[in-house]
């Protein structure tokens, strides 16, 4: 199982609570919505995990208000690697 964590700052005037749409394209081209919202400083923060090995994208977006347009990201790719393990081997002659 991995721990990814999704995080951004939206730079022009994101008020306290907009929320950013996280949507994440997995291995099997099936999606997957995450949400967040902005603190004062625009930043946003998400976490999740996965246990499929393989490539991803994900991309953020954060509708339009009266002010301001809607943004979208362009695809960060991002991979999900093989977890490591170990083996050992012990051998007893008597």
């Amino acid at each position: 199982m991995a721990t990814v964590t999704f995080s951004g700052v939206v730079s022009t005037q994101a008020t306290v609570g907009e929320t950013i749409t996280i949507t994440i394209t997995k291995p099997d081209t099936t999606t997957e919505t995450l949400t967040a919202t902005t603190l004062a400083d625009g930043s946003f923060t998400v976490t999740t995990q996965y246990s499929i090995v393989g490539n991803y994208s994900a991309i953020a977006h954060i509708d339009a208000d009266t002010q301001y347009e809607a943004k979208t990201t362009p695809p960060i790719p991002f991979v999900i690697p093989l977890q490591p393990r170990d083996i050992t081997l012990t051998i007893n002659v008597s």
